[in-house]
């Protein structure tokens, strides 16, 4: 599926991205010289998508490059407004890529962006693009009682 963007000239492929990603993991690979063993694939949540694609619009609309909102809201916060009922969540963002390949590229070198990549205890993410930023939201949802 084709993730049409505003304000973008790049279409995102979430089902390339997701491979691109899970390839990482279970590859493993080094962060920061740190060596990173193989982890689990994720899946992709329309969830995270959502959270991910709504801060990155608000970047791009208000002209800021955080994770943070511009009202202070990291990114438990924003995801909470898309209810998912997270036990871990964590987000990667990036500024000036021109298609995923880079962003991931520069995700990968930079020590913390690609431990958050390779981190075992998320099992879901949802990629976004708007203009020249780039979210990437990871997560792991808590069980549900019955």
């Amino acid at each position: 599926m084709l993730l049409s963007v505003p304000n973008s000239n790049v279409e995102l492929d979430k089902s390339i991205a997701l491979d691109k990603v899970n390839a990482v993991r279970q590859e493993g690979c080094s962060c920061g010289g740190k060596k990173m063993p193989p982890v689990g694939k994720v899946t992709w949540s329309e969830t995270l998508y959502k959270s991910a694609n709504a801060h990155a619009i608000d970047m791009l609309k208000n002209n800021y490059f955080s994770h943070y909102s511009k009202k202070g809201e990291d990114v438990g916060k924003r995801v909470d407004k898309f209810d998912y009922n997270w036990l871990v969540v964590g987000e990667n963002i990036a500024e000036g890529q021109r298609n995923f390949d880079q962003a991931l590229e520069d995700w990968l070198k930079s020590p913390s962006h690609c431990k958050m990549i390779m981190d075992g205890k998320v099992n879901e993410m949802g990629i976004a693009h708007a203009g020249k930023y780039w979210v990437q939201h990871f997560g792991k949802q808590k069980a549900k009682r019955n």
